[in-house]
């Protein structure tokens, strides 16, 4: 069975927040310990979770009339 392509951004948008909000506890984790993880620092950590939260959203806001994200149709 093959996903049509609004299916697929659904679950793009979704897998970009998860990891942006993944980044975003092992920021917090790294600042506090005042170490790294995976060679980055807590200021690394910071920006990658800003940019996969800035892909997932802009993903999501081009979601129009979705059934999987229960997002009605603009008239």
């Amino acid at each position: 069975m093959m996903m049509n392509k609004k299916h697929w951004k659904c679950h793009i948008w979704k897998v970009l927040w998860g990891l942006g909000f993944i980044a975003m506890i092992l920021a917090w984790i790294t600042n506090f310990m005042q170490s790294t993880i995976i060679g980055m620092g807590a200021l690394a950590w910071f920006w990658n979770s800003l940019v996969l939260g800035v892909l997932a959203i802009s993903i999501k806001l081009d979601c129009h009339n979705c059934d999987v994200c229960q997002v009605p149709q603009h008239n």
